[in-house]
């Protein structure tokens, strides 16, 4: 299977939207329609759901890697710092079996959430790092059977 080089091509438009708004301070229009071009409806719903979640931080101290937990009134998502995968039901189906999206709503809210500050920051042991891992396989265990 060849890889496509359109995912890492939004990633890289999205950095660039990071930068400018880092500059300015809010979104550029032309990024806000470059990135809707390439995330589609996925985008929308990420910044619809950034309004409406909250999206944690868990750092471990001096640790190399984040791992980040968004929680909804409904639901609650494990997304690990700079891989694109979620355990979601629109990932699975359009992400990676019918391969229409490039990811889906929790990731890109995630990322969205980073670029704007609005990530709250956990810092926890490796032990409590471990349990919550721990935690979310049991639920995608849960979840196939």
């Amino acid at each position: 299977m060849e890889k496509s080089f359109v995912p890492q091509l939004a990633f890289d438009l999205l950095r660039q939207a990071e930068q400018h708004y880092n500059e300015s301070g809010t979104f550029e229009d032309k990024d806000l329609e470059v990135l809707h071009s390439c995330f589609g409806e996925p985008f929308l719903l990420a910044a619809e759901l950034l309004d409406k979640c909250r999206i944690i931080d868990y750092k471990l101290d001096g640790g190399l890697r984040n791992v980040y937990k968004i929680v909804s009134s409904k639901e609650q998502y494990t997304i690990l710092d700079n891989i694109n995968f979620c355990n979601c039901n629109v990932f699975r189906l359009q992400v990676l079996e019918s391969r229409k999206a490039i990811t889906c709503k929790h990731v890109l809210a995630v990322k969205l959430g980073i670029i704007t500050g609005k990530v709250r920051l956990e810092t926890v042991t490796g032990s409590q790092l471990v349990d919550f891992l721990n935690e979310q396989l049991n639920v995608l265990e849960a979840s196939n059977d």
